[in-house]
């Protein structure tokens, strides 16, 4: 019998959520403490994982002490034979960490699934020589079953001071086809699963500092007071986010 692409995510969404419990907790924790002291949080991936980076950034219900670590060169809509090039360039990502500013003390996350690329890995060990705290948001199962293209021989995991990991299974896509000529799944799991484990955290550290009075959280602007109740909060942030200055 063929399986749902729904019975199956929503099952490892639910068991994630169980088994990352510890450490989202104490990220969670780490985050809060941070951005008391007016520090930030920075969010990064390459290819399809930096879809992450891009939903956690400036988003209705989301916080504003989030600054994306991106380059067009390593997204699939620049052309993926180039964004594939430019994930297996260990300097790829380098450039756009340097831009943002990050000071030692601050948090970088990493997404991706297989870990295993170098410009992934050099960035997470680049964010540490800078003296940055690195998460990892990745698939311990997909990244285990291969070997790292990085000249360290070091996948994603074994690099970053903290795991979350993403679960599924190798090569990502959750289900298999019933009844094909050849073998092959359907249905990528690695960006629910980074995002929804994020938000997680995301949203209990929001939750705490609008309660302790440190507002953080961007209202839509597709709302009637969306654009005035963001200004100050937007006005903070733009200190830190080169992003939030520029026409």
């Amino acid at each position: 019998m063929q399986k749902s692409y729904s019975s199956e995510v929503l099952a490892h969404l639910s068991l994630q959520a169980n088994k990352n419990k510890e450490v989202i907790a104490a990220i969670t924790k780490k985050l809060v403490e941070a951005v008391v002291q007016d520090r930030f949080l920075f969010v990064s991936g390459s290819g399809h994982s930096a879809i992450f980076a891009m939903e956690l950034y400036h988003r209705a219900g989301g916080p504003s002490f989030v600054i994306p670590v991106v380059d067009e060169k390593t997204l699939p809509v620049f052309g993926p034979a180039k964004a594939r090039a430019a994930e297996r360039t260990p300097d790829a990502l380098l450039g756009a960490l340097k831009r943002v500013g990050p000071k030692p003390g601050e948090m970088l996350w990493i997404n991706s699934q297989s870990g295993i690329n170098p410009a992934i890995v050099e960035l997470a060990l680049e964010a540490k020589r800078m003296g940055l705290e690195t998460v990892a948001f990745t698939s311990v199962a997909h990244s285990s079953s291969g070997k790292s293209r990085h000249v360290s021989g070091k996948r994603l995991f074994e690099v970053c001071d903290h795991v979350v990991d993403l679960g599924g299974v190798s090569g990502d896509a959750l289900v298999p086809v019933e009844g094909a000529p050849r073998s092959v799944s359907v249905g990528p799991f690695s960006t629910l699963s980074a995002v929804f484990l994020a938000h997680m955290i995301l949203g209990d550290a929001s939750a705490q500092l609008e309660r302790s009075g440190i507002a953080c959280v961007y209202t839509s602007v597709n709302t009637p007071e969306g654009e005035a109740r963001n200004r100050e909060i937007e006005e903070k942030a733009s200190l830190r986010d080169p992003r939030l200055t520029a026409l």
